[in-house]
């Protein structure tokens, strides 16, 4: 099962396709005012570097927080727009931050 995953409440976004339990590609982006701008690119690199496609993929991750409310909408349009072309089944992730004082 091939998995992209997409991360945009926080700061970094976040894209990732898995294959099973093996990780294929990680790639992340720490300036938190581009989100809108470089989350297609990012989706892009990760297909091209992994020689795969949106019809490859099985199942779609989406991060739903906790977060900034405009960073989980990039990711959540993101991932819905891909849902509905390709009908391709989808989960909900909820993330606990760790911080250390």
């Amino acid at each position: 099962m091939k998995i992209l995953s997409i991360d945009t409440s926080s700061s970094t976004a976040s894209v990732s396709i898995l294959e099973d339990e093996n990780i294929l590609i990680e790639l992340n982006n720490c300036d938190e005012k581009t989100h809108s701008q470089k989350l297609m690119p990012m989706i892009d690199e990760a297909f091209k570097k992994t020689h795969l496609t949106l019809s490859d993929i099985n199942l779609i991750a989406c991060g739903l927080g906790p977060g900034s409310f405009t960073g989980v909408r990039i990711g959540i349009a993101t991932a819905k727009a891909f849902i509905d072309s390709k009908r391709i089944p989808a989960v909900r992730c909820f993330f606990i931050r760790m911080f250390s004082t």
